[in-house]
């Protein structure tokens, strides 16, 4: 279906995209479809992964916005995640000990209160260690991860969008798109499953969790009007 020139993808305000690992599998979740009720004329299927188009685009979307609510802060990964956290426990402890020690000598030879530069030494060890493994941890575990794991497994694998065969659904109602949405996912499995509207702009931040600040439907009722 080809882009209207008033920034629209699609002639319809409710759309569905959904990721099929081959054509046979996309090909049978479009007859699915047509015998759940829905008119074949609604439902597209790509020609090729990576076809390009408005699908496309729209699918590329919604995957991005996923990856932007699914990062940790918006700024790192799940890897980098869990390899700042591991990393900043791991040195705040190497920390504390080798700091508590420096405070030790430091007591011993300058003839200050021992409990107080071994403490002292301790929370500047901490401190310092912890930072250190925060930023050394997020930086390495995912070049450490990607050495071992298997194909696909990144934490910036290929896109659905590029590497799936996609199916759109088109449909004039909300019902419509979310049972057929509900097929796609809980049926036919697809690998990915999201809704758009008419400029191929993914529901916030997808469509199980509507933002707090929007009332009851609202995406639904406003999709396609810009």
């Amino acid at each position: 279906m080809a882009a209207v020139n008033d920034g629209r993808m699609f002639d319809t305000p409710f759309n569905v995209v959904a990721g099929f690992r081959d054509r046979a599998q996309a090909e049978t979740a479009a007859r699915r479809l047509a015998s759940a009720g829905l008119p074949g004329s609604s439902v597209e299927v790509e020609p090729r992964p990576n076809a390009g188009g408005p699908v496309e685009t729209a699918e590329l979307r919604a995957e991005m916005q996923s990856e932007l609510n699914g990062t940790w802060g918006g700024m790192a990964t799940g890897r980098q995640a869990r390899g700042a956290l591991a990393g900043t426990g791991a040195f705040a402890l190497a920390g504390l000990i080798i700091g508590g020690v420096v405070g030790l000598f430091i007591g011993l030879g300058m003839s200050m209160s021992l409990a107080g530069t071994i403490v002292i030494g301790a929370i500047i060890g901490l401190v310092a260690g912890a930072t250190i493994g925060f930023v050394g941890g997020g930086g390495t575990a995912p070049r450490t991860g990607a050495a071992v794991a298997a194909p696909g497994d990144f934490d910036d694998p290929m896109p659905v969008a590029e590497r799936d065969v996609l199916l759109a659904v088109h449909a004039t109602t909300a019902d419509t798109a979310e049972r057929a949405a509900r097929i796609l996912r809980d049926d036919l499995h697809a690998d990915r499953v999201d809704l758009v509207d008419a400029s191929g702009t993914p529901l916030p931040p997808e469509h199980d969790h509507p933002r707090p600040a929007d009332p009851e439907g609202y995406w639904w009722k406003e999709a396609g009007q810009g």
